[in-house]
């Protein structure tokens, strides 16, 4: 009679799916395509083709990280609304954008929508991470302050794309901030490519703990040359969290998985695939 009614009640129960079945669920991170930039002028990088091992294009990802206390979206890609546009629609200043999928369409296959997302923390606010901002405003925005003061929202054309992240929500943090107050995902400050630019360490119980780099190294190659963007915000500062960051990786024995290195990407498994 217990076995029978024991069946009846697994019949009746409904099925979860990824969204619903996160609270009990191990910690979670899934790799997004948020598209490609496209430049075959290596100087953008300070670097030579040859020291880049000849490739203009690099990938521009965007994570999912599935905490059993909430959903953090890590950075944003390029937008949505360039899928189907003609390379020559999507040029902004040196680079041209290819989007390919979009980020609703990723998270969808996993199982959630924009609503489901707790909270948006993105690296840094240029617009190959913050590209679809704007769709997750309804998420708590957790951003450094010094990030926050560097943009102006009525610049439009410069800063458009968090137009919906100006009212939003935020959690405005200064320095190091662990996000969920376990030490499993962890805000790294490391400024110096912009203002407010920071890290995410993530301790995953079977790929091992990881630091994403966001902008801190664009490439491997400015890691081993040591070598950073002209660009930069600020050199020294960039210096700073490098050796920081090199410190805390030793420490923890974490991988940095620098965002935008193609050698990297293209050995990472993607949504709706997933790392624990």
């Amino acid at each position: 009679m217990k076995r029978r009614l024991l069946l009846a009640a697994l019949l009746l129960a409904p099925l979860a799916t990824p969204a619903q079945d996160s609270a009990t669920a191990p910690l979670r991170l899934y790799a997004m395509d948020g598209g490609t930039l496209v430049n075959p002028d290596p100087s953008w990088a300070n670097l030579t083709l040859a020291e880049m091992k000849g490739y203009t294009s690099i990938p521009v990802p965007a994570y999912l990280i599935v905490h059993p206390d909430g959903v953090l979206l890590w950075d944003t890609g390029l937008s949505d609304g360039l899928l189907g546009q003609s390379p020559e629609e999507t040029v902004r200043g040196p680079w041209t954008q290819v989007v390919t999928t979009t980020i609703r369409e990723q998270l969808a296959e996993i199982g959630y929508a924009a609503g489901d997302i707790d909270y948006l923390a993105l690296s840094h606010t240029h617009f190959d991470h913050a590209g679809n901002a704007d769709d997750y405003s309804g998420a708590t925005w957790i951003v450094q302050q010094a990030e926050l003061d560097s943009v102006d929202f009525d610049n439009h054309a410069q800063w458009g794309y968090l137009n919906g992240l100006r009212d939003s929500q935020k959690r405005i943090v200064n320095g190091d901030h662990d996000v969920f107050g376990d030490g499993s995902v962890i805000l790294k400050f490391t400024p110096g490519h912009t203002p407010g630019h920071q890290s995410l360490y993530i301790a995953l119980a079977e790929t091992g703990p990881i630091v994403l780099s966001g902008d801190l190294y664009h490439l491997e190659a400015h890691r081993r040359l040591n070598r950073i963007r002209l660009t930069d915000f600020d050199h020294a500062l960039t210096a700073e969290s490098r050796a920081s960051l090199d410190e805390f990786l030793e420490r923890t024995s974490a991988e940095l998985w620098i965002q935008h290195e193609l050698m990297l990407w293209a050995t990472l498994k993607r949504a709706p695939l997933h790392f624990n």
